[in-house]
C-alpha cells in the first residue's frame, strides 16, 4: 500500500512539473511574440535608415553606430567621418569588450539615422548611467551629467538613471545622437532599446507599463502589510511562515518598484541597483525558508544553518562589490553577473527539490508551491537565455514574473492554511459545544436528582419531627404529673422542634433553588406587577403600612419564570413589611429605559445599618435573629434575579427607609 501511494505521488509530481513547464513556456513564448521590443523594431531601409511610420510606436533596435571611448558632437560628424562599430541595442552591456583590461566604464557615442515625417516622441528608457540627446544638431536634453569633453570625463560626470521623453519633428532624414557616460554601474550605454512613435501611442505604452508594474507592486505590498498585522499577534512571529511570507512579499515589492524610481529620476544610482539586487537575492532566501518550515520542519538541520549564511553572504556581495569593489577593480564585472545568475539558479534548484520532496511526502497544498517553484526556475533560465533577444515593451521581465508566481503561490498557500485552520477551529468548537452540552445536561440531571433527594429526605424528616413536637405539647398542656423542671424541658423541646422545622423549611428552599434551571417565558411586567399589588395589598395592610404602586403604562416584556419572580418579590415585600411602621408606606414601582426594566420596592422603615449592607445578600446572614430569621430570603432573591440575567441593588439610610431595585433585560420585539 505504501509503494502504491509513493508511485501515485511520483506520477502527480511528474505531471505537475511537466504541465508547469508547458504552461510557462507557452506564456513566455506568447509575451516574447507580442510584448517584445525586438519584434516591434523599426525597419531599416537599404540606406541603413530607420523608417518611422506616422502612427504607432517602434523600438530602435538595429542600425546603431557605436563610437566607444569618445564623445562626438554633431559638428564632429560634419567635419569628417568617424570609425564606428555597427551594432544593435543590447548587444554590448558595457565597454569591457573594447578594453584590454576589461574595464566596463567609460564614455561612448551612439548614432542612428531616422527617416519619416511628422511629430514624434522619443522614449529613452533607463539610459546607463548619464545621457545627452541630440537631434539634427540640437541638444534636446540630458539625464545626469555627461562630461563636456573626452579629457575630464570622471571629474565632471554625474549619474542619474531616469526615463526621459523627447518630442521633435521628423522631416525626411534625421540624425539622432546619444552620448552616454558610465562610471557607476556594471551595465552602461544603450542597453535598453529606445521607443519612438506618435505621442499618443508612446504615452499609452508608458501608461500600460506603469499599470502592470503598479499592479505587481501594490498587490505584493498589500500582502506584506497584511502579514504585519499577523506578526503583531505572535510573540514568535519572526520564526513563522507568516513572517517569511511577509518578507517575501515585501522584498518583491521593493524589487519591482524600480520603474517608478526611474520615472521620477531618484538619485543614488549605485545604491538603488544594489537594493534591487539584494531584494532579488533575499526573495529567494525567504521562499526557501518557507519551504523548509512547511516541508522539512524537523529535519535537514545542517541545510537550515547553511542557507542563512549563504544568503547573508550573497546579500553582502551584491551590496559591497558594486558600491566599493568595482570602482577599484572594474574587471570583476565580467564574473559578477555570472556569479549572481549561478547563485539564483542553485537556490531555485534547491527550492524545486524541496517542493518535489514535499510532493512525494503527500503534504497538503504542496502542488501549488511545486508549480510556482518550477515556473520560477523556468522563468529565471529563460531570462538568462534571451538576453539580447527579448526585452518587454509594457510588461515585466521573465525573472520578475517568476518571482511574482512565488508570491502568488505562497499567498494561495496562506489562504489554504487559514481556511484549514478555520475549518479545524469550527470542528473543535462544534465538538466543544457538544461536550459542554453533554456535561451541562449531566450536571442538570445531578442537580435535579439531588433536589429530589433532599426534598424526599426533608419530607421524611418532617413527619417524626412534627410528631415529637405535638407529643411534647400534649404532655405539657395536659400537665401529666410534671414538675417544674420537666415542664421547662418540655417547653424547650417544643422550641427546638420549631427551630428544626424552620431550618428544615430553609433546607428545602435551598434545594428547590439549586435543583434545575427554571423554564422562562415572555412576561408582561405591567400586568404581572399590577396583579401582584392587587393580591398582596390586603395582606400587607394587615401589617399596617400602606401598599402603593407606580407602574409605567409603556408595555414592558421580559423573559422570566413567573413563580420564581413572584417568590423574589414576596421576599422583598415581606421584609419591607417587617421593618416598616404601621403609618409608613411601601411602594412598588416599574420604570424602563432602552434595554432594562427597573422593579423597585421602597419602604419608609428603619433602614439598614451601613456596615450590614455589603453582607445582606449572603446566605445565613441576618440582622433579626431574635425574630427567628435565617438569612435566606435575600440570598434566594438574589440567586433568582441572577438566573434571570439581571441584578439587584440596594440603597438604604438608617431612619429613612430602604429601596431594593431589580434590573431585568427587556425582551426585544
Amino acid at each position: 500500500m505504501k509503494q502504491t501511494i509513493l508511485t501515485k505521488s511520483t506520477v502527480q509530481t511528474i505531471l505537475i512539473i511537466a504541465g508547469t513547464i508547458i504552461v510557462s513556456l507557452l506564456g513566455l513564448l506568447t509575451i516574447t511574440r507580442y510584448d517584445n521590443k525586438y519584434i516591434t523594431k523599426a525597419v531599416l531601409t537599404q540606406d541603413n535608415l530607420c523608417n518611422i511610420p506616422q502612427k504607432g510606436y517602434y523600438s530602435l533596435v538595429d542600425g546603431w553606430e557605436l563610437y566607444p571611448d569618445i564623445l562626438l558632437f554633431p559638428n564632429d560628424f560634419a567635419s569628417k567621418e568617424q570609425p564606428y562599430y555597427s551594432t544593435w541595442a543590447g548587444e554590448y552591456p558595457n565597454l569591457s569588450l573594447f578594453h584590454e583590461d576589461q574595464n566596463p566604464y567609460g564614455v561612448s557615442t551612439w548614432r542612428l539615422h531616422l527617416q519619416g515625417s511628422g511629430n514624434v516622441l522619443l522614449y529613452l528608457q533607463e539610459p546607463l548611467c548619464a545621457a545627452r540627446v541630440y537631434v539634427n544638431g540640437v541638444c534636446l536634453g540630458e539625464s545626469g551629467k555627461v562630461p563636456s569633453d573626452n579629457y575630464t570625463s570622471k571629474e565632471s560626470y554625474s549619474p542619474l538613471i531616469k526615463d526621459t521623453s523627447y518630442s521633435f519633428f521628423l522631416d525626411g532624414e534625421t540624425e539622432l545622437i546619444i552620448q552616454t557616460a558610465n562610471y557607476s554601474h556594471y551595465y552602461g550605454g544603450i542597453w535598453y532599446a529606445p521607443i519612438i512613435g506618435d505621442a499618443d501611442s508612446v504615452s499609452h505604452l508608458i501608461a500600460s507599463r506603469m499599470f502592470i508594474y503598479g499592479l505587481l507592486f501594490f498587490s505584493s505590498l498589500t500582502l506584506s502589510l497584511f502579514c504585519i498585522v499577523l506578526w503583531n499577534r505572535k510573540e514568535d512571529g519572526r520564526r513563522t511562515v507568516t513572517f517569511y511570507f511577509g518578507m517575501l512579499s515585501l522584498s518583491f515589492a521593493l524589487r519591482i518598484c524600480y520603474p517608478f524610481l526611474r520615472m521620477f529620476g531618484v538619485p543614488l544610482v549605485g545604491t538603488l541597483y544594489a537594493i534591487e539586487d539584494v531584494t532579488a537575492v533575499s526573495g529567494i532566501y525567504f521562499a526557501l525558508q518557507i519551504a523548509l518550515l512547511l516541508f522539512l520542519p524537523d529535519g535537514f538541520t545542517r541545510l537550515k544553518k547553511i542557507l542563512p549564511i549563504l544568503s547573508f553572504c550573497a546579500c553582502g556581495i551584491v551590496i559591497i562589490v558594486p558600491l566599493f569593489i568595482f570602482p577599484w577593480i572594474p574587471s570583476l564585472v565580467l564574473w559578477y553577473g555570472q556569479l549572481i545568475s549561478w547563485y539564483k539558479a542553485i537556490m531555485s534548484f534547491i527550492l524545486i527539490s524541496l517542493t518535489v520532496y514535499g510532493s512525494f511526502m503527500g503534504l497538503l497544498h504542496i502542488r501549488t508551491i511545486l508549480a510556482a517553484a518550477a515556473a520560477n526556475g523556468i522563468c529565471l533560465l529563460y531570462n538568462v537565455l534571451t538576453i539580447g533577444y527579448y526585452e518587454p515593451l509594457t510588461g515585466a521581465y521573465p525573472e520578475e514574473y517568476g518571482a511574482f508566481c512565488m508570491v502568488i503561490a505562497f499567498a494561495f498557500l496562506m489562504v489554504q492554511r487559514s481556511r484549514d485552520m478555520a475549518n479545524e477551529n469550527t470542528k473543535l468548537n462544534l465538538h466543544l459545544q457538544e461536550e459542554v452540552t453533554e456535561k451541562t445536561k449531566h450536571l442538570q440531571q445531578l442537580l435535579t436528582e439531588r433536589g429530589q433527594l433532599i426534598a424526599e429526605l426533608g419530607h421524611d424528616m418532617k413527619s417524626p419531627l412534627t410528631s415529637l413536637s405535638n407529643m411534647a405539647q400534649i404532655i405539657r398542656l395536659n400537665d401529666i404529673m410534671l414538675d417544674e423542671d420537666t415542664h421547662n424541658r418540655m417547653v424547650h423541646i417544643e422550641e427546638q422542634c420549631n427551630l428544626l422545622s424552620e431550618r428544615l423549611k430553609s433546607f428545602q428552599e435551598i434545594a428547590a433553588q439549586t435543583s434545575s434551571p427554571a423554564k422562562t417565558e415572555p412576561v408582561l411586567l405591567n400586568t404581572f406587577l399590577s396583579d401582584f399589588c392587587h393580591n398582596y395589598r390586603p395582606i400587607i395592610e394587615l401589617y399596617g403600612p400602606n401598599f402603593l404602586q407606580k407602574i409605567t403604562s409603556h408595555p414592558c416584556r421580559v423573559m422570566a419564570n413567573s413563580e420564581q419572580l413572584l417568590r423574589a418579590l414576596e421576599n422583598l415585600l415581606y421584609n419591607a413589611a417587617d421593618f416598616t411602621p404601621s403609618d409608613g408606606n411601601i411602594t412598588l414601582s416599574l420604570t424602563t429605559d432602552a434595554s432594562l426594566a427597573y422593579i423597585t420596592i421602597a419602604d419608609t422603615g428603619c433602614g439598614i445599618p451601613e456596615k450590614d449592607l455589603p453582607n445582606i445578600f449572603r446566605r445565613s446572614y441576618t440582622t433579626r435573629s431574635d425574630k427567628g430569621g435565617q438569612g435566606l430570603g435575600l440570598a434566594i432573591t438574589r440567586a433568582i434575579i441572577i438566573e434571570h440575567g439581571g441584578r439587584i441593588d440596594v440603597f438604604s439610610k438608617e431612619g429613612k427607609g430602604t429601596t431594593f431595585t431589580i434590573c431585568l433585560p427587556i425582551l426585544k420585539t
